[in-house]
């Protein structure tokens, strides 16, 4: 700490006169010194030997855990497909299988759930797959069954307004209509062919679907209603829309092509053409209708 010592005095005029002192403090130098750091090093680097060797046991690391992982992941598909397949098994699915075939089913789900805790803990990853597969023979179909009956009426009602606006053709062709005048007699031979052919067609299809068991295999699927409406649009299609014939406007016969030039008037500016004369001046008023207040008075 700065000492520091305070001395009071008095004065003549009786003030108090301070004197501070203060002890000051040497000032400190700073000197730096390098020394040189010597570091040696008792580990030496990896032989390639030893490199490849960690390489071999990082791989093989990697490829344990990936193994474990894809059989996990083939161990937990199993499980959720027969959650997911019984539980539907009680609802939207259950019209689309027999009674008989639903109690089967739900019988080996319950045993797969079982042996998955059981013998099937740890088992290789092939082993969950050819289980799901198994699983899947029976589940697949009532899927299908499912989904055909959801697009069977939609495939129908398509193919059934392709022939409706093939017949509605038909009818307009019949009035003369001029939006199908250009239609020669054998596209319009081949329309009415190709409605009769494909109405009876529909007719079979729909007899089919009406008579078609939901927990039964289809006996007309989706595809083969969406094929025979191609088949017939392929034919149709073409012709309904056919484009009219552009109509050429007849030719300008030669006289009228030659237009004789128009004339136009222009003033004329010489001299000599005779002016128009100017409008005649008023005539002189009558002084006897002359008002007698303005005449001067000699």
């Amino acid at each position: 700490m700065e000492a520091v010592v305070s001395t009071q005095s008095t004065g003549e005029n009786g003030a108090e006169e301070i004197i501070s002192e203060e002890k000051k403090k040497p000032k400190m130098k700073t000197k730096t010194i390098q020394n040189s750091l010597e570091v040696t090093s008792s580990k030496k680097g990896f032989t390639p030997k030893e490199l490849q060797e960690a390489w071999e046991r990082e791989n093989s690391m990697i490829a344990t855990d990936k193994l474990i992982k894809d059989r996990l992941n083939a161990k937990n598909a199993v499980e959720e497909y027969v959650y997911d397949m019984r539980d539907k098994m009680y609802g939207n699915l259950s019209k689309f299988i027999s009674e008989a075939d639903k109690d089967v089913y739900l019988a080996e789900l319950t045993k797969t759930e079982d042996w998955l805790y059981d013998e099937g803990e740890n088992c290789q990853k092939q082993v969950y797959i050819n289980k799901l597969a198994e699983l899947r023979k029976v589940g697949d179909k009532v899927l299908m069954r499912s989904a055909e009956s959801e697009g069977r009426q939609g495939a129908l009602n398509l193919l059934g307004s392709s022939l409706v606006q093939v017949r509605k053709v038909l009818e307009l062709v019949t009035n003369k209509d001029e939006k199908f005048d250009h239609l020669s007699e054998e596209d319009v031979k081949t329309l009415a062919e190709k409605d009769l052919e494909y109405q009876g067609v529909f007719n079979d299809l729909c007899n089919k679907v009406s008579n078609q068991k939901l927990h039964e295999d289809p006996v007309v699927t989706v595809a083969q209603i969406n094929l025979k409406r191609k088949e017939f649009d392929d034919k149709c299609q073409p012709i309904v829309n056919k484009p009219k014939p552009k109509v050429e406007p007849p030719p300008v016969p030669a006289e009228e092509k030659k237009e004789e030039p128009t004339e136009t008037p222009m003033e004329s500016t010489d001299s000599n053409t005779e002016q128009a004369p100017p409008p005649p001046a008023d005539p002189p008023a009558d002084p006897a209708s002359a008002d007698p207040s303005s005449m001067d008075l000699d």
